[in-house]
């Protein structure tokens, strides 16, 4: 058996938690339901998403919320700041590989 882990806002968890719990599910059980859909189906919730019309500009804000999330998880940032997401110092960027122009800035 694999286990898959991360770490989500404590109030995002709480929202998702009630909206599952309407179904009977825990948001642990939701995972497992989705995963174990999209290995048997070959496909995702997410497939074409960024495809339709602004789905770029809506690409490029998760791409960006995505680096400051993984700055907070590897403790590079405080997990309480409430700075703009969209601005992830140059050295930061440096370190992942990744170009200001790639995340928008």
């Amino acid at each position: 058996m694999a286990l898959v882990q991360t770490t989500i806002d404590d109030d995002v968890k709480k929202r998702a938690d009630e909206v599952f719990a309407r179904s009977g599910l825990t948001s642990a059980m939701a995972m497992r339901v989705m995963i174990t859909q999209v290995a048997n189906t070959g496909s995702s919730p997410f497939d074409g998403l960024f495809l339709g019309k602004g789905g770029q500009a809506y690409s490029d804000e998760i791409r960006r919320a995505m680096v400051r999330e993984e700055a907070k998880e590897y403790g590079l940032i405080p997990d309480d700041a409430q700075d703009d997401p969209t601005e992830v110092p140059s050295d930061l960027l440096d370190a992942w590989g990744i170009s200001a122009v790639e995340v928008g800035l």
